[in-house]
């Protein structure tokens, strides 16, 4: 799943905090401030944000309606769902301004009556309970890993899974036992290790 994030800068704050919630729930977030980077192309990335998302959260206020951006960003995504009834667009109030008629029927939030964007950040992501916010978080965390590692590596750790440390010690050895190549992975800054067989012996 990933959620793109529209927003003003005036709620930046609230878009920060709520994009924040939803990675926490293992959820992809496309939000201006990670995803933007010097020397990209702003309108170039936008639209491939919108074009790919899966929820279209809409952070709707006076400032937001006064911006040209947010309506662009809007009126996209409402374009879209026109071919595509798998987006969702979830809009999340945040004042008493009213939402334009076109996304007003759409289910969302009241930060006035619901200001808890944890509980917000659940509900869009299906996610109600530790359990599953932890397998979420891991599965993303695997995702990771194979982003980041060549897919011919057995060894799937990036980060310590006990203190999140990137300060680990790979090594690999032959094992006479197995007959072949095991690695051992150590943290350096607390007492988690794991080791596994990388293959067998020509």
């Amino acid at each position: 799943m990933l959620v793109f994030i529209s927003h003003n800068k005036a709620d930046k704050a609230t878009a920060r905090l709520l994009a924040s919630a939803l990675v926490e729930a293992g959820v992809n977030v496309w939000f201006d401030e990670w995803n933007l980077r010097p020397g990209d192309s702003i309108v170039g990335d936008i639209e491939s944000g919108l074009a790919e998302c899966d929820v279209f959260v809409l952070i709707w206020s006076e400032s937001a309606k006064q911006s040209n951006w947010v309506g662009t960003e809007m009126r996209a995504a409402i374009n879209r769902r026109v071919g595509d009834k798998a987006l969702r667009l979830v809009p999340v109030l945040a004042d008493e301004t009213p939402l334009p008629i076109l996304i007003a029927e759409y289910k969302g939030f009241n930060l006035l009556t619901v200001p808890d964007l944890r509980k917000i950040a659940q509900e869009i992501s299906g996610v109600t309970n530790i359990k599953d916010v932890a397998q979420m978080l891991q599965r993303r965390l695997h995702e990771l890993a194979a982003a980041e590692l060549p897919p011919d590596n057995p060894i799937r750790v990036i980060v310590c899974p006990e203190c999140a440390s990137k300060n680990l010690n790979v090594r690999r050895e032959y094992d006479f036992y197995s007959e072949g190549l095991v690695y051992f992975i150590m943290c350096e800054d607390c007492t988690w290790g794991t080791a596994g067989k990388v293959c067998a012996a020509p």
